[in-house]
C-alpha cells in the first residue's frame, strides 16, 4: 500500500501566482525565453536557467544560478513557505471547455517508488535522469509535482469534492491560457489523516507523467542515504485524467514516393478517400493526412496481441508502418518521425503538411487508462510518446524544499 504524506510548500506570494507560476508544456521556447528576459520573479530562472544565459545547459554553471533565485525569492517575498505541513487539494478547471480536474497534492515516499508501488510504463534517459538530480541536490527544491494516477475510489473522490465544496480556495486565478487554478490547504491533523488513511487502501499509484522526475526524486534521496525520502506529486483518480494522443509525423530523408506507400499500407488496412480531415473515432482505426488529401484507415488483421503493449494503436504504427514500409527501427531516435499532441488544430496538422513539413501525419485514437495500467502491472514499457495527459501543472506553483 502506498502512502501519502503533508508537507510545507513555497508558494507564490498572494497575487504573484500568475507572474511567478509558468507552463512549460504550453509556452513555447521563444515565450519562455521573453518570460526570462522581461520578469525576474518567474520560476522559469528557476527550472530553465540556461536560458536566462541564452546558451547550452550546463548544468555546473547554470544550476548555481538556480539556487541563487530560490533563495532571492524566499529573501524578496516573492515566495512564502507554509508554517505548517499540510496537503494541497488542486483544481484546474478549463474556461473554454468546462472540463474540471481535481487531486491532492502532497509527498509521496521513494521507498514506494523503489518497491514498485509507484508503477511506471516508460524507460528514463540516464543523462536527463542525471541532470534532474543534479539540480534537485544544488537547488534544494522540486518545483513541478509528478503526476500519478490510481484506480477510481469512492472515498478518495468523496474527500476531494468535500474540500472543494467546504472551503474557500487558498489560491485562486486564471492564466494566459484561460485555465482557472485552485488551490484549498488542508492542515487539520484529522483531515490530513482521513485522507492518509484513504489512499492506504489503495493498491498502487501509477505514473501517468513525469517518469524522469519521478527517477531523479527518489534517485536524489538515495544518493543522499535517505530511501526513505518523501518527493512531490499529484495524485489525480484515474477517472478524472484526460488521456489524449500523439499523432505520428514522418519526413522523409530523400524524395517520398506516397503512391507506392499508399499501396503498400493496402496489405493490411482498408484505406478510404474522405474530402475532409478523419479523426478516428475507434480503436484500430488511424486517420493519414498526405499532399494529396486525407485517407481513412482501418487495420485488418484480426491478431491476438502478444502482450498488452503490442494491443496500442501506436503499436500496429509502429510493426505494420513504420518498421515495414518506412524501415524505421527505433522510432525513440529516427528524426524522420516527429510527434504532435492530439490536442492540436486539425488545420495546423494540415498546414504542416501542405507545408511540406511532414510527408504525412497519422491521427490515432487514444488509449484507455486501464491499458496503461495493465501494462504498468506486467512490467513493460509503452512505445514513446503513446498518452498526452491532463492537466498539466504550471510550475513553481507548489514548490518542495529540500
Amino acid at each position: 500500500m502506498p502512502d501519502i504524506f503533508p508537507f510545507k510548500a513555497l508558494l507564490p506570494a498572494p497575487g504573484s501566482e500568475i507572474e511567478v507560476s509558468a507552463s512549460t508544456t504550453l509556452d513555447d521556447k521563444e515565450k519562455q525565453l521573453h518570460t526570462i528576459q522581461t520578469n525576474p520573479r518567474s520560476y522559469l530562472h528557476v527550472v530553465k536557467p540556461y536560458l536566462k544565459f541564452n546558451e547550452k545547459k550546463d548544468p555546473e554553471k547554470h544550476f548555481p544560478y538556480s539556487r541563487q533565485c530560490v533563495d532571492r525569492f524566499i529573501r524578496e517575498g516573492t515566495m512564502v513557505q507554509d508554517n505548517s505541513d499540510s496537503l494541497y487539494v488542486y483544481c484546474q478547471v478549463k474556461l473554454v471547455t468546462n472540463e474540471r480536474y481535481l487531486g491532492l497534492i502532497c509527498n509521496v515516499s521513494s521507498n514506494d517508488y523503489f518497491e514498485g508501488r509507484i508503477k511506471l510504463h516508460e524507460n528514463t534517459l540516464t543523462e536527463k535522469e542525471n541532470q534532474l538530480i543534479d539540480h534537485i541536490r544544488i537547488c534544494r527544491a522540486i518545483g513541478e509535482p509528478v503526476l500519478l494516477t490510481h484506480l477510481e475510489d469512492k472515498q478518495i473522490d468523496n474527500l476531494l469534492e468535500e474540500v472543494v465544496n467546504t472551503q474557500q480556495p487558498d489560491i485562486d486565478f486564471t492564466d494566459e491560457a484561460k485555465l482557472r487554478h485552485m488551490i484549498f490547504k488542508v492542515k487539520e491533523p484529522s483531515r490530513i489523516e482521513a485522507f492518509r488513511s484513504a489512499y492506504r487502501h489503495l493498491k498502487d499509484f501509477y505514473i501517468a507523467d513525469g517518469h524522469h522526475r519521478s527517477a531523479a526524486s527518489a534517485g536524489f534521496y538515495k544518493r543522499e542515504g535517505k530511501p526513505d525520502g518523501h518527493y512531490l506529486a499529484y495524485i489525480v483518480p484515474a477517472n478524472r485524467l484526460h488521456i489524449d494522443s500523439f499523432y505520428r509525423a514522418y519526413k522523409s530523408s530523400g524524395m517520398f514516393n506516397e503512391p507506392d506507400f499508399i499501396e503498400r499500407l493496402k496489405s493490411d488496412f482498408d484505406l478510404i478517400k474522405t474530402d475532409k480531415p478523419f479523426i478516428p473515432e475507434k480503436a484500430r482505426q488511424f486517420g493519414l493526412c498526405t499532399a494529396a488529401g486525407w485517407y481513412r484507415l482501418d487495420f485488418k488483421a484480426e491478431f491476438q496481441a502478444s502482450n498488452a503493449v503490442k494491443d496500442l494503436d501506436v503499436s500496429i504504427l509502429e510493426d505494420f508502418v513504420f518498421r515495414s514500409i518506412l524501415d524505421i527501427s527505433d522510432s525513440k531516435t529516427d528524426l524522420r518521425l516527429s510527434y504532435i499532441k492530439g490536442n492540436t488544430s486539425i488545420d495546423l496538422v494540415e498546414k504542416y503538411v501542405q507545408a511540406g513539413q511532414y510527408d504525412l501525419v497519422f491521427t490515432v485514437f487514444p488509449c484507455d487508462i486501464t491499458q496503461v495500467f495493465k501494462i504498468a502491472d506486467e512490467g513493460l514499457i509503452m512505445p514513446p510518446k503513446s498518452t498526452y495527459i491532463e492537466p498539466k501543472l504550471r510550475t513553481g506553483l507548489t514548490v518542495q524544499l529540500v
